[in-house]
């Protein structure tokens, strides 16, 4: 697991659950005191661990906080990697070139024998997209969320029309991206 997602990971806990809270999880995950670089790649079980330790602190699902996560997340990965985003792009756009332009940039980039999920988004009718998740870890809504933080991202909004479980860990999502409000970002 890419440690830009884990120590994002850190960010969301201490936001949601309070300051001591990241402690807390990684005593209760068996990783007490362990370091989370983000240039670093980590075993997919420490991610699995701290989920697991959420599920239990919190009480809520896996796939709810791994949703949460991903909508979170968006933010702070879009101002890392912005330089690697065009301007001109909105929320389709961005999610149809999130496997070749975005995994392949910037995670592939980093570590060639880093293994992201592959995402495959295709335009089924203007503003109606599948988005295909496969990947060896059970992640599909970490995906999914993001999928809810890159439209708000681009003051879109996203609705999930459809969910197919297919194989394993591969999902698909149909969602709808409309039309949201205006969003002026900051250019650094």
């Amino acid at each position: 697991m890419h440690g830009v997602i884990i120590s994002n990971l850190k960010k969301y806990v201490e936001e949601k659950l309070g300051e001591d809270a990241w402690d807390s999880l990684r005593d209760k995950a068996g990783l007490t005191g362990k370091a989370f670089i983000p240039i670093s790649m980590y075993p997919d079980s420490d991610l699995d661990d701290l989920l697991a330790a959420a599920v239990e602190i919190t009480g809520q699902g896996r796939d709810e906080i791994l949703k949460d996560f991903g909508a979170w997340v968006i933010p702070p990965l879009m101002k890392m990697y912005r330089s690697f985003i065009p301007e001109d792009w909105d929320a389709v756009t961005f999610l149809k070139n999130i496997d070749d332009r975005i995994h392949e940039r910037v995670v592939r980039m980093k570590d060639a024998s880093a293994r992201p999920p592959h995402i495959n988004v295709s335009e089924i009718s203007p503003g109606l997209l599948e988005v295909e998740y496969q990947s060896h870890r059970d992640m599909s809504y970490l995906a999914l969320g993001c999928v809810y933080g890159v439209a708000d991202y681009y003051g879109q909004k996203a609705a999930l029309m459809e969910e197919k479980r297919v194989v394993g860990t591969h999902r698909t999502f149909i969602m709808r991206i409309s039309a949201g409000e205006q969003v002026t970002r900051d250019v650094v």
